[in-house]
């Protein structure tokens, strides 16, 4: 079977050098995931997306090689092991790829779902990777995106692999990016956060990898494990993220579940600490207060129950709220028309399988505490031109003050907020009577600390604006490239909520979560486009922007807009299958599904995208 030259198009039965391609693991935006045979035996092989270039402003190939190079020089017997490095299908120009021990089994939260785990066993795993990331830090090595997707729970012995170093800092390495350490946004470090919101990265300053950094990573790990909830709401758009992880505390997960024992509750707010020194002084350390803590209680009855969390049947959301399981969606509103009050598109919400799991995390949404200081944070920026630097100095002081004690948990150091700048000449006097509102504002906010990812979904991205605000280039890209104002988009970035073995063979039933997303744009049965964009979960819609194509599969992607249909193609989003009613034949598999607050089961990997063109506006088709 003669090869295609490019990773995405790769089938089973291909070949890449002496590797035969058995079917596709994953993609994510700048690698694609095989799993690959030679003689009878099993490989895992990863291929970067982007041959080597020099104008890739992604560093694509850096990425792949900076992994091949990590996972040589820091063997472990928690990481896979390389088996062999090159380049496909030129062996000086073509795409980087490393091939590594195949790891059969799932991912941390899908094994902790799958197997009902007790605290015993998935505190456990974790002291496993708080030991391995002790060793690699100790040796210099510091991981940068520490998350549950890369950690690999191995079939049969339960043993975890620490995977994905693309993103790793290494010793005496070229960095990477110029602004931030590579990790998943919502996971940012609060001093991370700062530096992005400070604006120091204008001036051509770096923030430095530190394995403090990790820490708070390991930290928003063990709170998710703990909670189910992210420490802070992914969905948010960034820049409200990014201060929220700045600036207020995470709730307690004591607070949002009743049985999280006191030392964890204690371990998780230090490691979520938003002073780098506040928190555990090592890995090390973090490793053996785990280890004490199962040596102590992990024999326990508590500790050794079933930690499940309550999870209604994706057919009957709607209709435990009182709602019938179809209801019919709200007309698209056009860019020149004003779209239909808030309030009345939050109620009509599906609660998250987080709202429904205890009585102990009931509470009003975070968008009643959290939401009015957010905006007044927007107002402020725009009407008072208080930039990051002057919100945090005017706002920092009063903060903690009114927070320190508000939310700490009962034992334990209290949430701490950076120190106000005091050395900064770039912030101007703000008027006091806007300050002081916010201020109280954002103590209010702080206060509550229910902007956990699992407490209710915020708002809704407005795709008519999206498609109102193209720029004329990305315009053009549609007509250059003969595209059609309704595609079909086959997403790559997901897992398989059905009884298939592989993303390759899902035809149905996909998990899609909140983040980058990675597709095709089917032209026809010859050939396709690479897309790249960004996914909003929401319990009854998923939103799908699309904001860049690649026109070949070797070269430079260029802008265009995209944003993903319903069935129907007369709505924005693509109906869950929370949303729907229930379907004849379709093959959902529990313990596959992602009960992440962050995602959602779509019934059909291919959506449909409307394209915007040079002119026109998208109108509902009946």
């Amino acid at each position: 079977m003669t090869s295609p030259l490019h990773p995405d198009l790769l089938q089973p039965g291909d070949t890449v050098r002496h590797y035969r391609v058995v079917r596709r693991l994953g993609a994510g935006g700048f690698s694609t995931v095989l799993l690959v045979e030679h003689e009878g035996r099993e490989y895992s092989m990863k291929v970067a997306t982007r041959p080597a270039n020099r104008e890739d402003e992604t560093r694509t190939d850096e990425r792949a090689f900076r992994e091949a190079v990590a996972l040589g020089h820091f063997r472990h017997s928690h990481l896979p092991e390389v088996r062999e490095l090159g380049r496909w299908p030129d062996l000086e120009s073509g795409f980087f790829f490393v091939v590594t021990e195949h790891i059969p089994g799932c991912t941390f939260n899908t094994w902790r779902w799958k197997t009902q785990a007790s605290l015993s066993c998935f505190v456990g795993e974790l002291a496993e990777v708080a030991r391995v990331l002790a060793e690699l830090h100790e040796r210099g090595l510091v991981h940068r995106d520490l998350k549950a997707d890369n950690i690999l729970i191995r079939d049969g012995d339960e043993k975890p692999f620490l995977i994905d170093f693309g993103s790793a800092y290494l010793p005496g390495a070229y960095t990477l990016t110029e602004v931030l350490p590579p990790s998943t946004f919502h996971n940012l470090p609060p001093e991370c956060a700062a530096f992005l919101l400070g604006g120091e990265w204008e001036t051509g300053a770096r923030l430095t990898a530190t394995p403090a950094m990790d820490l708070y990573a390991f930290g928003a790990l063990l709170y998710e494990a703990l909670t189910d909830c992210h420490p802070f709401d992914p969905r948010l758009p960034r820049a409200e993220l990014a201060l929220a992880i700045e600036l207020l505390p995470p709730a307690s997960p004591l607070r949002l579940d009743q049985r999280v024992p006191p030392g964890l509750n204690d371990l998780t707010l230090r490691l979520l600490a938003k002073k780098p020194e506040q928190r555990p002084p090592s890995a090390r350390a973090v490793h053996e207060e785990l280890m004490r803590m199962l040596e102590a209680e992990g024999e326990t009855e508590h500790w050794r129950m079933p930690y499940a969390f309550e999870v209604g049947r994706p057919e009957t959301a709607l209709e435990a709220r009182g709602e019938p399981a179809q209801q019919s969606e709200k007309p698209i509103p056009r860019p020149d028309e004003d779209p239909e009050p808030l309030r009345e598109e939050t109620e009509a919400q599906t609660p998250s399988p987080a709202e429904q799991t205890t009585n102990a995390r009931k509470s009003p949404g975070w968008w009643a505490y959290g939401g009015p200081v957010l905006l007044v944070l927007a107002l402020a920026w725009v009407l008072l031109g208080i930039g990051g630097k002057g919100v945090r100095a005017g706002c920092e002081s009063a903060v903690e003050m009114v927070c320190s004690g508000a939310v700490a948990p009962e034992k334990g150091p209290h949430p701490m907020f950076p120190s106000s700048r005091t050395d900064d000449t770039s912030v101007q006097p703000m008027p006091s009577q806007p300050l002081s509102g916010l201020c109280a504002l954002l103590c209010t906010c702080a206060a509550s600390a229910h902007l956990a990812a699992c407490a209710t979904t915020p708002i809704r991205p407005d795709m008519g604006i999206i498609l109102e605000q193209c720029p004329p280039e990305a315009r053009a890209t549609a007509k250059q490239l003969g595209l059609h104002p309704v595609m079909q988009v086959q997403l790559e970035t997901f897992t398989c909520a059905g009884s298939e073995d592989s993303v390759q063979e899902c035809a149905n039933a996909i998990n899609v979560r909140t983040g980058p997303v990675v597709g095709l744009m089917i032209l026809n049965d010859e050939k396709v486009l690479k897309v790249t964009g960004e996914a909003k979960v929401f319990p009854d819609r998923v939103y799908i922007s699309f904001d860049r194509v690649y026109p070949t599969p070797e070269g430079a992607p260029v802008p265009f807009c995209g944003v993903a249909l319903n069935d129907n193609k007369e709505r924005f989003g693509v109906t869950t299958h929370a949303a729907l009613p229930p379907a004849h034949g379709l093959d959902i598999v529990p313990a596959k599904v992602d009960r992440s607050p962050d995602a959602a089961v779509l019934r059909f990997p291919i959506v449909y995208t409307y394209v915007q063109g040079p002119g026109g506006t998208f109108h509902p088709q009946h």
